[in-house]
């Protein structure tokens, strides 16, 4: 039903808002840090989180031409389980959190090497 590139925007969409989360929760705790010099670390995380959002609102865009949908339907059992619909299609995916725990780091060490 999904081809590879559609999975990876799923995807996209459903870790880059955790990847911003944490970015964001990071950066408070730089600010309230006695590192000596707070900028360069609060300028460079600033940076990747404006990336993030950017990379995120391509996601959504892409994903509204293509008529993919994906719902969050909570967490069960220790797994987030997401509801896709695509094309009048519907596919259940769950994710268990420890393994996303693993590839939202993925994600952040994607971005830290590209900036």
């Amino acid at each position: 039903m999904l081809n590879k590139e559609e999975e990876r925007l799923i995807f996209d969409f459903i870790y880059l808002p955790l990847v911003r989360k944490i970015l964001v929760q990071d950066l408070e705790k730089v600010k309230n840090s006695k590192v000596k010099f707070t900028e360069p670390y609060i300028l460079f995380m600033e940076k990747v989180i404006n990336k993030v959002g950017m990379d995120l609102g391509k996601v959504k865009k892409t994903l509204f031409k293509k008529g993919i949908t994906v719902y969050d339907q909570g967490n069960v059992e220790q797994r987030c389980i997401y509801l896709i619909v695509c094309r009048g299609y519907r596919q259940k995916m769950n994710l268990f959190p420890h393994l996303m725990k693993n590839d939202v780091m993925e994600y952040m060490k994607k971005y830290f090497l590209e900036i």
